[in-house]
């Protein structure tokens, strides 16, 4: 376990991107979500302090310190708040209060306030009943603020846990292969390198008894398919209800889909994309987009067409970059009557304006050198 760690701990800190290596996907990219870098805010004044302690009730058990951290207005205030309570020689240290604190300190991004609030809480750990919730959501904060390193020291302070209750379950590590994948930003090879740890990650977990749920098991899928290695995602997602009981959903299907379309590879795309449209499942737009533009590009407008308008009817509208290139593909394929009349209906279905239809029709016979082809007002072709 502690070789995994070190090893964990030393690819966290893997460059952002590799020279050379194309994203996954530049035009869809999802930049994980993090707590905002704002610059630290001054600390409270001594006499705000004072005021703040001040009104703390005379008799301070953890729940009322809990109730009171949680209705103090300035959040800076709740460090102090919970030191001068831990140096009362009558106070029980229990798990609410700092509970309430990290969750506060983690919405105002402070983090110095946060880590020092988790440091005080690991130094009572031995003696915190109930710490299960607490470490939980120190190790899910510290995923969210970037920090693996501090994250990791909570998922093994939670595995040599006494308390059955603090121990990890499936949304510990969801959390930790959520943080490590975040590190690729789109790079397909830091991508991979992060699923190898991932994926010994994921053993540790089975090893430990803990059965994984569709959402876990999505990372996988989804780590896979960024790195283009889709034969893997395609093991998992095969592995998904038979091996482990659990259903695929549409994000399953998306991460597959767009990843699959992302190598060129639409007949395996288009299968799971019936698939999924039989089980009543909508495709994310990210997937949708990158579908029917491989599907173009691959010359199989008549799949990319209708795959189109069946996302349309269904609420997806594909972007204007896809609607473009399937336009200028079937132009490109000589197929120009086609391509005229389907960003015709385009318009007539209100999925275009008329003035992106005109700039669509003339950039296209624009490309093909066709000066003399105009368009009225409503992009009505004029040749």
């Amino acid at each position: 376990m502690a070789t995994l760690l070190r090893r964990l701990l030393r690819s966290s800190a893997a460059p952002a991107s590799i020279s050379g290596h194309i994203p996954f996907s530049t035009r869809s990219r999802r930049t994980p979500h993090r707590f905002r870098r704002r610059p630290n805010p001054p600390p409270p004044s001594p006499d705000a302090i004072s005021a703040a302690i001040a009104s703390l009730p005379s008799r301070l058990t953890p729940p009322v310190l809990a109730s009171s951290l949680a209705s103090t207005s300035d959040a800076r205030l709740l460090l102090p708040l919970l030191t001068h309570s831990l140096h009362l020689p009558a106070f029980r240290p229990d798990p609410a209060p700092f509970l309430v604190a990290i969750k506060r300190l983690a919405a105002a991004d402070l983090y110095a306030d946060f880590d020092r609030a988790c440091a005080l809480a690991f130094s009572l750990l031995p003696s915190l009943p109930s710490p299960g919730p607490f470490l939980r959501d120190a190790l899910y904060f510290y995923c969210q603020f970037g920090r693996l390193g501090k994250a990791f020291h909570v998922y093994t302070l939670m595995r040599a846990s006494a308390d059955p209750a603090a121990r990890p379950a499936a949304g510990t590590y969801h959390a930790l292969f959520t943080a490590l994948l975040s590190r690729g930003r789109g790079d397909t090879l830091v991508h991979y390198m992060h699923m190898d740890n991932v994926s010994a990650l994921f053993r540790q977990m089975l090893e430990e008894g803990i059965p994984p749920d569709t959402r876990t098991l999505n990372v996988l899928v989804r780590g896979y398919a960024q790195s283009l290695h889709l034969n893997d995602a395609l093991r998992v997602f095969h592995q998904m209800r038979p091996l482990y009981g659990c259903e695929p959903d549409a994000a399953t299907y998306s991460y597959l889909v767009h990843g699959l379309s992302a190598q060129g590879r639409t007949r395996n795309a288009l299968e799971l994309f019936d698939e999924m449209r039989g089980k009543g499942l909508l495709p994310t737009e990210p997937a949708c987009n990158a579908f029917v533009s491989a599907l173009a590009m691959a010359g199989e407008a008549e799949d990319a067409e209708r795959v189109m308008w069946e996302m349309a009817r269904a609420g997806r509208v594909v972007d204007e970059i896809t609607r473009r290139a399937l336009v200028e593909e079937l132009w490109r394929a000589g197929k120009r009557e086609d391509a005229d009349r389907l960003a015709r209906e385009m318009e007539e279905k209100d999925i275009v304006s008329a003035r992106e239809l005109k700039a669509l029709l003339s950039s296209i016979r624009d490309e093909d050198g066709d000066e003399n082809l105009d368009v009225d007002d409503r992009g009505r072709s004029t040749w």
